[in-house]
């Protein structure tokens, strides 16, 4: 092999490396983007603001500690739907949990209030007396939104 073959080769290993990581790393981002775009994706749960998973949408696919700086929203943006633009702490009236994961809710920000409760696996329903409404976080693996 001859230098300029192996410089050729080693430049191809180079750029070829490179996309892949551009792959790798464009995918991680889309993941990142896809949670609060008001369009709710498996994986996700969904936060609604009226009852029987009607009006807009709070999807998350992570923690959320304090729903009070979040807001429901429609999609396409451009979409209207009941509760456009209304923070979510306090104003959800259903839900639909879209992962394989429970789900933990509380009635206060950083898992605190007065209820805590779960939801499970796939469950598609509307909130009980205590929660509706009164939803201000949210966490998966364990109750207390701790470890992780």
């Amino acid at each position: 092999m001859t230098h300029l073959t192996r410089r050729v080769a080693t430049v191809a290993l180079a750029v070829s490396a490179l996309g892949g990581f551009g792959l790798a790393t464009a995918g991680t981002a889309s993941a990142a983007q896809v949670a609060y775009d008001g369009y709710l994706d498996a994986q996700e749960i969904g936060f609604f603001y009226n009852s029987n998973n009607a009006g807009c949408v709070f999807d998350l696919y992570n923690k959320d500690l304090n729903f009070n700086n979040d807001y429901f929203k429609a999609y396409p943006t451009s979409a209207s739907c009941n509760g456009k633009g209304q923070v979510v702490g306090n104003n959800t009236a259903s839900y639909w949990n879209r992962s394989s994961d429970e789900w933990w809710v509380h009635t206060g920000p950083n898992a605190g209030g007065t209820y805590e409760g779960s939801i499970p696996a796939y469950y598609i329903g509307n909130a009980s007396a205590n929660f509706k409404n009164n939803i201000e976080s949210a966490c998966w693996v364990v109750p207390n939104c701790e470890n992780y």
